[in-house]
């Protein structure tokens, strides 16, 4: 083939791939790429009680004090109070049965230093928002006023203990600071001082609230134990303070052992009877029995060769390469056949 008939015929073939190649970018393009198919928001959430904790122990780090110490009867107080702000829907340091700080402190068995008469040694932080407020964006918050920002920044105190509730898209924080006795021994004598009648004193035994079934009626009745109160049980049994206050026709949060609560009324379900559909009776077919021929022992049966489609990948962007490339290989072949045939025919007609 001479020069020039080589040139011809690639002069040709670039004719028909340039538009070929021109609409599979087009078409390339239209695919979106890893990263725009991955692409997800993420919605930011409450923060953890320990989330709390870093971050005021950050910022003591800032501030050049040492890092607070997590005690686990400070968890306990703070993450009760922030069931009990969460279930009464009140951003209060006032707890159950009117109960103080030191009420609960001492109510769980912390070792509180200081005069108890003047509430000891110890500070608590709380606060709501709406459900997506970050445990940093609190103690932003707390860091406003110098009350709040000396419960984090005290030097007099050395441990602390947080909770965290989250409730028809709010959130509650609360941080529990102490300092405790320098034996780790409650004082003598320590008993609480808010006269809540639902918190006993330190050393009290305290039941947990065991939830009812439903009677025959459907109605759930509580009897009320030792150290039980109006919160916990309905936290136990998640209902709200008012609703168990209603029911009984209660005025204030006071509850004393032995007494009984209606929880909730009528909530058995009705006994639903079986539905029985009738069985459609079916005609029996004879079927002809098969006729088997048998074989000589020597006789080898060849097995019969099955198809198997070989596995596809199914992987996104890949796959889609693999489609195009050949896709873009097949028409150009097509298109540069066609080319050298159409010049073949018109040499001829030459």
């Amino acid at each position: 083939m001479s020069r020039s008939t080589y040139n011809h015929v690639m002069l040709r073939c670039l004719k028909y791939l340039v538009p070929i190649t021109t609409f599979v970018s087009l078409l390339a393009l239209s695919f979106p790429s890893p990263s725009q198919a991955e692409s997800v928001t993420v919605p930011e959430f409450a923060g953890t009680p320990y989330d709390l904790v870093n971050a005021v122990n950050a910022l003591r780090a800032s501030n050049g004090l040492s890092a607070y110490s997590v005690n686990s009867i400070l968890m306990f107080t703070a993450q009760n109070q922030a069931d009990y702000m969460a279930v009464t829907g009140n951003v209060s340091h006032t707890g159950a049965g009117g109960s103080s700080v030191t009420d609960r402190l001492l109510a769980a068995g912390y070792p509180l230093a200081g005069d108890l008469s003047l509430g000891g040694f110890r500070s608590e932080n709380i606060i709501g928002g709406i459900e997506n407020m970050s445990a940093q964006a609190a103690v932003n918050a707390w860091t406003g006023d110098a009350p709040h920002l000396n419960t984090m920044l005290s030097p007099n105190l050395s441990e602390i203990g947080a909770g965290v509730a989250v409730i028809d898209g709010r959130v509650y924080y609360v941080i529990d600071a102490a300092l405790p006795t320098a034996s780790g021994v409650p004082q003598t004598g320590a008993t609480a001082v808010g006269g809540g009648s639902a918190i006993p004193g330190a050393g009290a035994v305290i039941y947990p609230v065991v939830v009812s079934t439903p009677n025959a009626d459907g109605d759930v009745i509580h009897e009320v134990k030792a150290g039980q109160s109006l919160w916990q049980i309905a936290i136990a049994y998640e209902v709200k303070i008012d609703d168990i206050k209603g029911l009984n026709n209660l005025f204030d949060n006071n509850i004393y052992p032995g007494n009984t609560l209606l929880i909730k009324k009528d909530t058995a379900l009705p006994t639903l009877s079986p539905t029985v559909s009738p069985v459609e009776s079916l005609t029996p077919v004879t079927l002809p029995s098969p006729t088997i021929t048998s074989t000589s022992a020597t006789e080898v049966v060849q097995p019969v060769n099955t198809f198997i489609p070989l596995p596809v990948s199914t992987s996104g962007p890949t796959n889609n390469n693999r489609i195009m490339g050949s896709v873009i290989g097949i028409l150009a072949l097509a298109l540069l056949g066609g080319g050298i045939f159409t010049w073949l025919g018109n040499t001829k007609s030459e």
